[in-house]
């Protein structure tokens, strides 16, 4: 039997979507390539062949005139197609590549050609709607990855975890009235994009298989150990998908210039080996991990590094920023709620 090993999504083209004065621009990603070749560990995992994604598929998730509108947009040079996101000649290739390539590591992923992976995608995809961009985002990676998975006869649900700092508005509206796929969030709140209350849970057939688990600023490591232990990882154990998707933004670090949570590198770490563990626990280790956001090089950089680490096996980590000894508030009050809510 050949072993598996992790497989990496990375185009090019993802580069040359870029905007330098912006928070998402280039250099994301070009310091995550940089550090995890300085590191050894480029040369440890598997490259994936990239793809553009057919119309079809980006159509799993929106609309053929917004998609039309987004290939116009960026064969005339671009611009801003909205107050956030930025596009230029190159966005939609970025975009429909991120697409393409995300849909064939999943099915490298499902069909054990691969043990996990990590998807270096950009333009990122969980703001984006299905008529509309917004947040940075254009097309929704994670969310048509899920529902392109649901086409495989091994695949029966899927669970999406989103741990970026902002509110993952776009995968909750383009999955939510699956029942098929759970949707778990956890980012501060009340903050951009103003989505992802307590409250908001699905509805019909897909009735709790939305779990929002809003958090006030300056949460940190010990509120989120306290989440995951409690909420987090029950609420996966019992809807027991055939695969994992996470949505891993590094902007809910102390030292991130767009957001006021509290983590530490060694609190991401915690939680990517907490559903790395999972994973080898309820489906076979199948689990992908998805770029979002995180606007500090560092942070960025380390995140991916140590989530990397974790996914080939090897159990050092790094964390070069260290922590802020400030006192986290008191979570109690929403964890109880959660339970109530969710039975957990």
């Amino acid at each position: 039997m050949i072993e598996q090993t992790t497989g990496i999504v990375f185009d090019p083209v993802f580069l040359k979507h870029d905007q330098p004065s912006h928070p998402e621009n280039a250099k994301r990603l070009e310091s995550i390539l940089t550090g995890l070749k300085e590191s050894g560990l480029y040369q440890k995992v598997e490259p994936i062949k990239s793809r553009r994604a057919e119309i079809k598929e980006i159509s799993f998730c929106h609309t053929k005139e917004y998609i039309n509108y987004v290939n116009e947009f960026c064969e005339k040079g671009g611009g801003h197609l909205d107050p956030d996101t930025y596009a230029n000649e190159y966005s939609f290739d970025a975009a429909s590549m991120a697409v393409g390539s995300s849909i064939d590591l999943t099915k490298s992923v499902i069909n054990g050609d691969l043990k996990n992976g990590f998807a270096l995608l950009r333009p990122p995809g969980h703001h984006a709607l299905a008529n509309r961009s917004m947040g940075f985002c254009l097309f929704g990676n994670i969310s048509i990855a899920a529902k392109a998975a649901l086409q495989n006869p091994k695949i029966g649900k899927v669970a999406i975890v989103d741990f970026d700092v902002h509110h993952g508005n776009g995968t909750q509206a383009l999955i939510g009235d699956n029942p098929n796929i759970l949707f778990i969030s956890t980012h501060q709140y009340p903050f951009y994009p103003g989505t992802g209350s307590i409250g908001e849970i699905g509805s019909g057939q897909a009735e709790g298989t939305i779990i929002n688990i809003p958090l006030e600023a300056g949460v940190g490591d010990h509120s989120f150990k306290i989440v995951y232990e409690e909420i987090m990882l029950p609420a996966l154990r019992r809807f027991n998908p055939d695969i994992l998707l996470i949505s891993a933004g590094f902007d809910a670090h102390w030292d991130d210039p767009l957001a006021n949570l509290n983590l530490t590198l060694t609190g991401f770490n915690r939680i990517s080996r907490a559903l790395i563990k999972l994973a080898d626990e309820i489906c076979s280790g199948k689990i992908i991990f998805f770029l979002e956001g995180g606007y500090n090089l560092d942070v960025l950089r380390n995140g991916v590094i140590n989530t990397t680490k974790g996914l080939i096996g090897i159990e050092s980590f790094d964390d070069t920023l260290g922590q802020l000894n400030i006192l986290e508030p008191n979570i109690n009050k929403l964890i109880n709620e959660l339970h109530q809510i969710h039975k957990l």
